[in-house]
């Protein structure tokens, strides 16, 4: 379920001119590209004007050699990089005498394209100091903050960005999170698009990611890797204990990481294949937390992929990959204050297949197709399981399901993991299709694209409740409310969408290039029952996506431009509406018990959770962003990028209750008075590794606001059904609502470098320096559905401190004769063991809550904010939370790892 789009997204160019003595262009000239990746070559001839392009060549170092009767040959090295144009004037017929061969290196400032992207390639990462996965080069992106979290922010919602794999999508279809890791030695390039992200691209409305993977080639290579933390190697990091006083305690991590990877030829210069392989092992043993010792927790991953690559003629590329990656986890899911008994045992996999083919029927002329199969299965069982609805046992809350203990001086949880079952499982099937074709025009230059794609996926989810669900006191004490799925069906929730794409870039004269395209989508959403019903659909005509952005460069010849850009992008990628606004859909039961005698009071349907109606008319949310900036080249192997984004959102969908303060049936609409503005200015300066050695370094200020917060909850959230606006203490209209969202993070720096010291030869040393602002939090209450989003004060009235953090990374390689070499590596995370407090205890008050009367709403007719102020004035605030305001997450603690690195 994504976008249509991306031949170029795991791909480079070479393009260029033929020049004969006297500096004339050479016509009708034969131009050969080849390289490891490409040992076959592909060749073409120049065309009247002397010009040549070569499209879609995997990153890394070719050579372009060229020949014309007549004049005779010549030959340069040149270098790919993903997304980038090689630019590159060979001479025939003039003697050129060297001793030193020059490279063509990709250009530090992209002239021809006005989106912010950033490209990192394997030998730059791997002498930095980061975790040897797809997520750890997240730490990578300028002014995007690291918040510990399961996905970080690019200026939207943590589920707004978009994750590939040699340009196939392993986003998660409903929730928008990455949706598999990836073994840090498949990682040959990374790339990051930021912002003015064009149509062939999307419509994330934060950042895509791009990783593309190694290939084999003529020559047999691996790599044979060992990691090891085990607890020695951590300082002592933050937890609770009894008394709810944050104290240190020792590590009890131990983790062992072992990975490979071999590549070579199936058939020399035509055929190749790769294969990598990973098993990762982590036991915690002799934790405790506020509720005492914790049981100890295994969990185990291991990874096989496999890759083949194949030119069975010059003019045709074809590929084809599968990845699998299973993962279990025992006791797990126990928190800072939760009791052992609420854990639980998983068990899923991802798998990834991916075919593509490329063909290059004429010198100009480029098709490229592709398919994608993607699953990711999740299975969750408990270590207690408490059957369907035990009888009722008020005296011995945690016999019949898991509840709050608010009991004691700060709230805890206890009894069984409120699922008895829960089975998630994704599936997308996708195909897709691009053409592009490079023509003149007058006195411009165009390279026209166009594209379409068709994606089905679904989502299948079964949910058992274990006992009687979720326990909480409510009603001032007087009454238990019990949250639980009744006996129900497995929902089969499948998504589609369609995707039309036209783009050109035009470039006019030798100084001003154009980008202009269009995306229209179509997304369709749809339930299985007995049959298949399509309920919502948005078409095409209601996702027209123009993008307009504008190269030039200001002083001609120096390889600087100012740019510009402006699109909209309808947020529509992620599909978790085909489950949450479905007309018959999983839902939640509330039950309210006597506390004294245990007498069932009500059992009935949560009104926000059922079926749901579809307002009609309703838009798709869409955002707009306009960007500027700078970049240029300067000294030698120096960039200096600075841009200035602004995105702001409307039409956001929610299901809206039919009358306050809760009353149902829900139905989707467009909801009025949200919000949600970005903006942010950020530079940066890099160096290219010269010398002996490169830096970059990032800065950001950012703004994040609005009413209208997606990133409320540690998971991942429903994007068009949230809990926002179901209730009183959940509207967007109420005090204190609007300020800094929760991913706001005012400030960003960050700094890595490399160096190899020439006096220690084979010695890399690296640094990486992050820091960033704190996040903003308030003080909350309880809310009519017994969460914590009723604000107390106003949004962002208090932020935790700055997060300032150094890694570090040495190391040595020895060779062992040949290619092959043994490389020792250390490094240090959390360099100065700073357990910065990341998060707060915002809850205020322990009051249980107290629902009005329904019919005291009536005073506040559909005004929102009113309902809300009501709800509030029956709380009490008896009370206080011992630990409000204190710390319950911290940074992690200073770890060593230390490793092997055997290639060969």
């Amino acid at each position: 379920m994504t976008t249509a789009t991306m031949l170029a997204v795991e791909l480079g160019s070479v393009s260029g001119a033929v020049f004969g003595p006297g500096g004339s262009l050479v016509a009708d000239a034969t131009v050969k590209i080849s390289g490891e990746q490409m040992p076959a070559g592909r060749t073409i001839r120049t065309d009247e004007s002397g010009m040549f392009q070569f499209q879609a060549l995997l990153p890394g170092k070719y050579t372009l050699q060229v020949e014309k009767q007549g004049l005779g040959t010549a030959s340069r090295a040149v270098e790919v990089e993903i997304d980038k144009d090689t630019q590159v004037d060979l001479v025939v017929g003039v003697e050129v005498k060297e001793d030193v061969t020059v490279s063509a290196a990709s250009p530090i400032v992209d002239l021809k394209s006005s989106e912010v992207n950033f490209n990192y390639k394997a030998e730059e990462i791997a002498g930095l100091p980061l975790q040897r996965n797809y997520s750890g080069l997240f730490q990578l992106i300028p002014g995007v903050a690291e918040n510990n979290s399961f996905a970080p922010s690019g200026g939207a919602s943590r589920q707004d960005n978009k994750y590939l794999m040699d340009g196939v999508d392993i986003t998660n279809p409903g929730f928008g999170y990455l949706s598999t890791e990836v073994n840090g030695l498949d990682i040959a390039e990374f790339n990051v698009k930021r912002g003015a992200i064009t149509a062939e691209f999307g419509r994330a409305t934060g950042f895509v990611t791009n990783a593309v993977s190694k290939s084999g080639t003529n020559q047999l290579r691996g790599i044979v890797f060992g990691e090891m933390r085990p607890r020695k190697f951590s300082a002592g990091s933050n937890s609770v204990n009894t008394a709810g006083a944050i104290v240190k305690i020792q590590s009890t991590i131990d983790r062992y990481v072992g990975s490979f990877s071999l590549g070579g030829p199936v058939v020399r210069d035509r055929l190749f294949w790769y294969g990598s392989g990973q098993a990762t092992d982590t036991k915690t043993t002799g934790r405790t937390n506020a509720l005492g010792p914790v049981p100890d927790t295994t969990t185990t991953t291991q990874e096989a992929f496999g890759k083949l690559t194949g030119q069975p003629m010059s003019t045709m590329f074809v590929n084809a990959s599968y990845r699998y990656r299973p993962s279990k986890c025992e006791l797990c899911g126990i928190g800072n204050f939760d009791a052992p008994s609420v854990a639980r045992n998983n068990e899923g996999d991802t798998r990834v297949a991916t075919a593509s083919w490329n063909w290059f029927p004429a010198a100009r002329t480029v098709i490229d197709a592709r398919y994608v199969h993607m699953e990711e299965n999740s299975e969750n069982l408990p270590i207690t399981d408490l059957g369907f609805k035990p009888t009722f046992n008020p005296n011995n809350l945690g016999s019949i399901g898991q509840y709050s203990d608010t009991t004691g001086p700060f709230a805890v949880v206890r009894g069984a993991w409120n699922l008895r079952s829960e089975q998630v499982d994704y599936k997308r099937n996708e195909v897709r299709a691009t053409i592009s074709q490079f023509f003149d025009l007058g006195g411009s230059n165009h390279q026209l694209k166009g594209g379409f794609g068709y994606e089905e996926g679904s989502e299948v989810l079964h949910r058992q409740s274990n006992g009687w669900g979720i326990l909480s006191v409510v009603a001032g004490g007087s009454q238990i409310q019990a949250t639980y799925y009744s006996e129900q069906p497995v929902q089969v929730s499948p998504g589609k969408t369609y995707s039309l794409f036209l783009q050109d870039d035009i470039s006019i004269g030798s100084r001003l290039v154009v980008n202009a395209g269009l995306l229209l989508n179509r997304d369709e959403f749809s339930q299985i029952l007995a049959q298949k019903n399509t309920f919502l659909t948005f078409d095409f005509a209601d996702e027209i996506q123009p993008r307009l952005g504008l190269n030039y460069q200001l002083r001609k010849g120096q390889g600087d431009k100012v740019y510009g850009n402006w699109g909209r992008y309808y947020a529509m990628d992620q599909k978790s509406s085909a489950r949450s606004l479905a007309p018959q859909r999983l839902f939640f039961n509330d039950a309210l018990f006597d506390r004294t005698t245990g007498a069932l009071i009500s059992d009935g349907p949560r009104a926000s959770t059922t079926g749901k109606l579809i307002n009609p008319g309703i838009k798709p949310t869409y955002s707009d962003e306009w960007l500027v900036g700078y970049a240029t080249p300067f000294l030698t192997n120096w960039g200096f990028e600075a841009f200035y984004t602004n995105r702001e959102s409307f039409d956001f969908i929610e299901d809206i209750p039919s009358a306050l303060p809760s009353v149902g049936p829900f139905r989707a609409a467009q909801l009025d008075g949200a919000e949600r503005k970005y903006r942010a200015f950020t530079v940066e300066v890099a160096r290219r590794l010269l010398s002996n050695w490169s830096m970059t370094a990032s800065y950001a200020w950012s703004r994040l606001e609005g009413n209208f917060d997606l990133d409320y909850a540690a998971g991942a959230v429903f994007n068009t059904s949230s809990a926002i606006q179901d209730a009183p203490g959940e509207f967007v209209q109420d005090r204190f609502r609007y300020g800094p969202l929760s991913q706001d993070r005012p400030h960003v720096l960050k700094l890595f470098a490399t160096y190899e010291p020439p006096m220690i030869k084979n010695l890399t040393l690296g640094g990486y320096l992050r820091s960033q602002s704190g996040s903003p939090w308030s003080a909350r209450g309880i809310d009519w559905d017994n969460g914590l989003r009723r604000y107390l004060e106003p949004a962002g009235a208090n932020r935790n401190d700055a997060w300032t953090n150094v890694d570090l990374l040495s190391a040595y390689r020895v060779r062992l004769g040949g290619r092959a070499g043994l490389k020792v590596e250390a490094r240090v995370l959390n360099l100065f063991g700073e357990l910065t407090t990341l998060n707060v205890d915002q809850r205020q008050f322990l009051d249980p809550r107290i629902r009005p009367a329904p019919a005291l709403f009536a005073v506040c007719g559909t005004d929102y904010a009113c309902a809300t102020d009501l709800f509030s004035s029956f709380q009490t605030t008896n009370q206080p939370n011992a630990r409000f305001g204190q710390g319950n997450e911290w940074a992690p603690p200073r770890r060593f790892l230390l490793s092997a690195h055997l290639d060969f």
